[in-house]
This record gives C-alpha cells, structure tokens and sequence, in this order.
C-alpha cells in the first residue's frame, strides 16, 4: 500500500490462533514477577541485587505505562482482526503503516514468551519438529509469529506490493 501499510490475508485458523494471543499475552503480564516469560517482558532496570529500591521506584514508574501500552495494542490486534473482511476462503486484515508497527510489537512480545518457555536461544532451529514432539505445537506457533512479524519488519522497511 502505497501509505506503508499491509493487506494481510489469513488462514481461518490463522485469524483463529491470532485471536488467541491476547489472552495468552494478558496471562503473561499478570503473571507472578518471577514467572520468567514476564520477566523477558519487563526486565528489570538495575542488574544489582543493591538496588532493590531503585528498581521498584523504577517499576512503579514505568510498569503502568508499559503495561497501558500493550493492552492497547492487544486491543487494537483485536478490532483489526474483528474488521477482517472475507477475500474467497481466507480473512484480509487491513494494517495502515503504524498498525503494522503495533503488531510487530504484540508479535515480538508474543517470540519473547513463546521462546522463554520453549527455551529458545540463539542457535535454536526449529526447521525440523517431530511429529513425537510434545512441544510440536508451541513451536510451529513460534516459527509462525516469527514469519509473520518478519514479513511486517520487512514492510515498514522497504515497504510490499500491493
């Protein structure tokens, strides 16, 4: 498009699995300070065990303001998937440009989770997920939101054909 935003067209299971991330992203933020998926979600600001105070000056600060943020991104995630129009068998989710930012946002806050309780690190390669893997799902699901949030990087970047 020609004003950086994207046409988006979904799989139904696609805009089913995409209506699923709020929920699941909610859990995370409302999670216990020590869950590590919430941890990868807001990281602490002072490394050092000394500064206990300052960083709980620091969460009381900035918390509220994150967390406002990424409801409203959710939120937004939700009435762009509510507005999809039918295009034959599959949805197309009409993005403006700083609609694509917002999810990439919700996408890469849904890598940093997903990965945190996958384990993901650098060099993990999920090209090959066993039919036997009791994770199969998780990982595909991973794979899947790194794909879609690449295609919306690349976007914002250099832009796609209509």
């Amino acid at each position: 498009m020609p004003d950086g935003g994207v046409d988006l067209l979904l799989d139904p299971v696609e805009v089913g699995f995409l209506q699923t991330l709020p929920e699941q992203l909610r859990a995370c933020y409302e999670a216990p300070t020590d869950d590590p998926a919430r941890a990868r979600l807001f990281p602490r600001a002072y490394l050092d065990p000394t500064e206990e105070t300052a960083e709980r000056e620091w969460q009381a600060l900035v918390q509220p303001g994150l967390l406002r943020d990424r409801l409203d991104a959710l939120a937004a995630l939700q009435a762009h998937l509510a507005a999809a129009t039918p295009k034959g068998r599959r949805r197309r989710v009409t993005l403006r440009a700083p609609d694509v930012a917002l999810w990439a946002a919700v996408l890469n806050d849904v890598r940093l989770a997903f990965g945190t309780r996958l384990g993901v690190e650098d060099d993990t390669d999920f090209s090959r997920i066993g039919p036997d893997d009791p994770h199969a799902a998780e990982k595909a699901a991973y794979v899947w939101c790194s794909a879609l949030q690449g295609a919306l990087v690349e976007a914002m970047l250099h832009g796609l054909p209509d």
